[in-house]
């Protein structure tokens, strides 16, 4: 009887004639291939099936070459059987018991590659063949994932299953070509190799029993709840795996698969101590090798040093243990966490800068504030977190809580369970409360206890207190008289308890500390915190720079909401991230926890309130119940704007509050040093001065400078003075803010604050701030002033920012427009929604008038107004215009000098020419001195606007050629001034030679051109006319109530 005619299955189908035919290198036809098995194959053991092993099945059942049956037909007639495994990686009696009920009528294997495969079942525990397919084999669903990893699948560093990397286990174990690593693994190598760089055996096997297994099919087939990986925590990875769109598909799977599945489609954390995204971040390298980033960690970024967390250092831990030089640092450091006492990162730099308190923080007067507040439900959940290292003052604490109403529970915090014991008989007898008592190891001090014991019922409530047993070990009795200042300013009396709750009770409080302790106030500085600090920003999406505002409730203890929170409960931390005690007086993770406190309010949208029990350092009132009673100073990710990620001159504002009432008009400008600035700025800062002067002393004036911050060499105009944007804001003071760095800063408003917007995104952040002066003060202004100086969308392509600024435009209700020319209005008219308002008509700078000397001689200089940032002024079409007129007439142009001037630039930006010289920006008086003696000038603006240099020049009388744009007729202003309306070079070329021509007839025809515009020219303008009238319209604006 031969393998082609043997029951149990072994029938014709079962040989695989193509992949017989390649292992063997022949080429016939299956009959010959039949007959070639038949005389050859048999006689040498060849397998006739990729699920045969025929080899491994010899050696396994001793059978020779000069055996009577080959080992296929062994199998097939005895092995069948006894239910035999025809290959390493097939597993007959696992598969006959999970998919087969014991029928022993077919085999395991036939009955796999007849039907088994396509209902879905493996033939082994280490081989998944859904996954596979779904990892590998989309494209294809007609062929068994077994089959294809057996035959080029695991050559092609196909994965058998999610924790088994092919790959990875050849080249680290340095496995043969013609070795199978999956083979290699479950016939020995498990006892010392790991299938995975995310798989550590020897972890797994210290905390579990596999009997007899392999730790790999083990953690696979026993559901076990313990971690393979060190640096997989299961509960902390569960929680945010809990919150993943997929996570009801993985649900049914091991943890350690779950993160590799679901961190496919998106950045997951697998433990404390691991920032995915941080890591991404750091290591943009990764992204090129497509390597899952915890994977590339412990394949090789451990060993390179890199850093898997902002909180954790792994050179600075090298250098605590350099007896450890080859470990996983992370791994290293996770293992001897309770025993040693390494620090998980170094001490920060230390800056001992006093930090004033900014004068605009608002102190509001306990026996104010309950006033101020509202009602908080009955049955409003209150849990006081109290951690009591030292439980003699049990009884202090009981007694200071027993001042809370209502709903309460008291969490409490210790180190040892003798001082739980002394804790719970104290408060079995004397607390009103109920009470919960958790021991906690010395780590964190207070505050690890708040954010990582309990933060399970932290969560739970619905304000909170975090109180500890302060004592003075450092300072000579400071700390017990600060602890009781600080317990009596926040439980004092049951009356300063309901102020508290009642503050809680307005919605858009977070929480509310009290005051500094007076001798601590002087010393609040960021210590060696700030670089902590940092961190904690980051880990949450947010920035926070030095001269940031510091301020937080020192002590750190303090009322709040649970939601008020959130940002930092979000973090998950755990004790790993704290440093051991040592008696650390600062520098540690809780200090800078302490200092972010406040922060952490306002990166959840709240407000916090300080308070003091003394009048006199309180704020001045009288406070309303109707307006904010709060602090805020961080400008968070979500006040900045996501449109400031591209465009940062669209940086948005944090608004807060000022209490003055006085009206004021807020000049919102890029930059305020007209050295530095373009004409557009001087125009705005000449209608600001003019529009003040005519409002008077009934209205405050401030310059809020948005973009370039304000040399210290600037000047500042008569009457007016630089603050800070953090001063208290007085009555009757005229002040400039620097507001370029509001990233840092918030900035103050009044209610009844009018905006003058002089650039479009200067007017897209005025429609911000007042959407905030609406929500803040249930008013605002019903329009802000906006200089509209050109149609500035016109300055990009047709993109995103084209329409930003276009949107500024389309604001007819919110928007009191000022065009600059009545060109510029007449386009919008026709153009926009933006209608109406007024129109300047500018004259020219008095600066540059005086420094022009007329009738002075005219020279070979044709002047070219280049600004290669600005697409608009065509730089390119001035420099192929010179070529062109070159070219053209060599000889007549020979003696004449071309000169860039406008911007600073490179001559490599010029591709045509290198006839022109480049002079750049020039001072006023430099520049009329030069036009004073010019020819002729090119100066283009491809915008409705006129441009003031084409003006400006031919006021000099220099012979300008320029173009039209929309309804701009640039010769109708000045007889100077040619224009055209098509870039044809060669037609503007010609026209530049007729001008030169003409000149050169006529040296002088340039000083006898005259206005024609009847503004502009001779200093003549429309301000002093409109102002009055603009005037007029600034003191009647209304005030718009919110909403309507």
């Amino acid at each position: 009887m031969t393998v082609l005619h043997v029951q149990s299955g072994a029938t014709m189908k079962h040989f695989d004639f193509q992949w017989y035919a390649q292992q063997n290198n022949l080429m016939m036809s299956n009959a010959r291939i039949s007959t070639h098995y038949e005389e050859v194959g048999r006689q040498q053991g060849l397998s006739p099936t990729p699920y045969f092993d025929a080899r491994w099945y010899a050696g396994a059942h001793g059978l020779g070459v000069a055996d009577a049956m080959s080992p296929f037909e062994h199998f097939a007639l005895l092995g069948a059987g006894a239910l035999a495994d025809p290959h390493p990686l097939f597993n007959a009696k696992w598969y006959c018991w999970t998919y087969m009920d014991g029928d022993n009528s077919i085999h395991p294997l036939f009955h796999y590659i007849e039907t088994g495969w396509r209902q879905g079942n493996d033939p082994h525990p280490l081989f998944r063949g859904q996954w596979y397919a779904e990892r590998y084999l989309k494209e294809i669903d007609h062929i068994d994932p077994f089959y294809h990893f057996l035959t080029e699948g695991h050559d092609r560093g196909c994965q058998p299953n999610p924790l088994f990397d092919t790959s990875w286990y050849g080249d680290t174990y340095r496995m043969g070509r013609t070795a199978n690593c999956l083979v290699d693994y479950i016939y020995g190598g498990h006892a010392a190799r790991d299938p995975h760089p995310l798989f550590d055996s020897r972890h797994y096997r210290d905390a579990v029993d596999c009997g007899g297994l392999s730790p790999l099919e083990h953690y696979l087939t026993k559901q076990s709840d313990i971690s393979p990986c060190p640096i997989l925590d299961v509960e902390f990875f569960g929680r945010r795996a809990r919150r993943h769109r997929r996570y009801r598909e993985v649900a049914h799977l091991p943890a350690l698969v779950q993160y590799i599945e679901l961190s496919r489609t998106g950045s997951i954390d697998p433990h404390p101590l691991f920032s995915t995204a941080f890591y991404v971040e750091q290591n943009p390298d990764i992204k090129e090798t497509r390597v899952e980033p915890l994977t590339h960690y412990a394949r090789s970024g451990a060993r390179e040093g890199r850093q898997p967390h902002p909180l954790f250092e792994p050179d600075y831990y090298r250098e605590q243990y350099p007896d450890h030089p080859d470990v996983n640092p992370l791994v290293d450091y996770l293992a001897g966490l309770a025993e040693s006492g390494a620090r998980p990162r170094r001490g920060g730099r230390v800056d001992t800068v006093t930090r004033p308190l900014p004068p605009s923080r608002t102190v509001i007067d306990i026996a104010d504030l309950g006033a101020l507040g509202g009602r908080l439900p009955d049955d409003a959940a209150i849990g006081v977190f109290a951690h009591i290292f030292y439980s003699d003052l049990s009884d202090y604490v009981a007694r200071y809580t027993n001042n809370i109403p209502g709903n309460c529970t008291i969490y409490i915090s210790t180190t040892t369970l003798s001082d739980a014991k002394r804790i719970n008989a104290v408060f079995a007898e004397r607390s009103l409360h109920p009470f919960v008592i958790r021991v906690v190891p010395n780590r964190g001090r207070d505050i690890a206890p708040l954010v990582v014991a309990f933060r399970d019922v932290l969560r739970t409530c619905d304000v909170a207190l975090h109180i500890h047993t302060k004592k003075s070990k450092h300072y000579d009795g400071g700390f017990d008289q600060w602890r009781d200042y600080l317990f009596e300013a926040n439980l004092g009396t049951p009356a300063v308890v309901a102020a508290i709750l009642s503050a809680l009770a307005r919605p858009e409080i977070g929480a509310v500390a009290p005051d500094h302790y007076g001798p601590i106030k002087p010393l609040i500085q960021w210590g060696g915190n700030f670089d902590t600090v940092s961190r904690l920003f980051r880990l949450c999406g947010e920035r926070i720079g030095t001269e940031a505002v510091l301020d937080f409730p020192s002590g750190s203890m303090f009322w709040f909401k649970p939601k008020a929170l959130e940002k930092l409960l979000a973090l998950d931390l755990d004790y790993c991230h704290f440093d051991p005690e040592a008696g650390q007086v600062d520098g540690t993770l809780a200090h800078a926890i302490e200092r972010s406190f406040f922060s952490f309010v306002e990166m959840a949208g709240y407000e916090w309130v300080v308070q003091s029990r003394s009048a006199n350092d309180a704020s001045p009132g009288p406070h309303r119940a109707d307006r904010p009673i709060g602090n805020r100073f961080l400008p968070t990710d979500r006040d900045l704007g996501l449109t400031r990620k591209y465009y940062p001159e669209c940086t948005g504002y944090l608004v807060r509050p000022s209490p003055v009432t006085k009206p004021r008009l807020n000049l919102l400008i890029p930059l305020i040093d007209q050295k530095k600035g373009y004409a557009g700025i001087a125009t705005a800062l000449e209608v600001f001065a003019a529009l003040c002067g005519q409002l008077k002393d009934a209205f405050d004036a401030r310059i809020i400078v948005t973009d370039v911050s304000i040399g210290h060499h600037y000047e500042p105009p008569p009457s007016f003075e630089i603050v800070s944007p953090l001063a208290q804001d007085v009555a009757g003071r005229n002040t400039i803010v620097d507001a370029s760095r509001r990233y840092d800063y918030p900035v103050f408003f009044r209610e009844t604050d009018i905006l003058f917007a002089t650039a479009w995104w200067t007017a897209s952040g005025a429609l911000d701030i007042l959407r905030q002066q609406a929500e803040l003060f249930s008013v605002r202004p019903e329009k802000f002033l906006y200089l509209v100086q050109d149609y500035e969308c016109g300055f990009y392509p047709w993109s995103t920012k084209y329409a930003l600024a276009e949107r500024t435009y389309r604001q007819p209700d919110t928007v009191l427009p000022i065009f600059n020319t009545g060109l510029l209005q007449e386009f919008f008219e026709a153009n926009h929604q933006l209608t109406g308002g007024y129109v300047l008509h500018p004259g020219i700078n008095r600066t540059i008038d005086r420094h022009i000397v007329r009738d002075t001689q005219k020279e070979k200089i044709v002047l070219l107004y280049a600004r290669p940032h600005a697409e608009r002024n065509c730089l390119h079409f001035l420099d192929m215009t010179v070529r062109t007129v070159i070219d053209a007439d060599p000889e007549f142009w020979s003696d004449w000098r071309f000169v860039a001037i406008g911007e600073d630039f490179d001559a490599g930006e010029l591709r045509c020419t290198d006839r022109i010289e480049i002079l750049g920006r020039l001072s006023l008086a430099r520049y009329g001195d030069l036009a004073s003696r010019a020819a002729l000038a090119m100066s283009l603006m491809i915008s409705p606007h006129p441009s003031y240099p084409p003006l400006e020049l031919a006021h000099a009388g220099v012979r300008v050629l320029t173009n039209n744009y929309g309804n701009k007729d640039m010769a109708r202003l000045h007889d100077n001034i040619t224009a055209f309306v098509s870039f044809d070079l060669d037609a503007v070329g010609q026209t530049l030679r007729d001008m030169a021509g003409a000149w050169t007839d006529d040296p002088a025809v340039g000083w006898r051109g005259e206005d024609r515009a009847g503004w502009f020219f001779g200093g003549h303008t429309n301000l002093g006319t409109m102002i009055p009238r603009l005037a007029d319209e600034v003191r009647g604006l209304r005030m718009r109530r919110d909403g309507a």
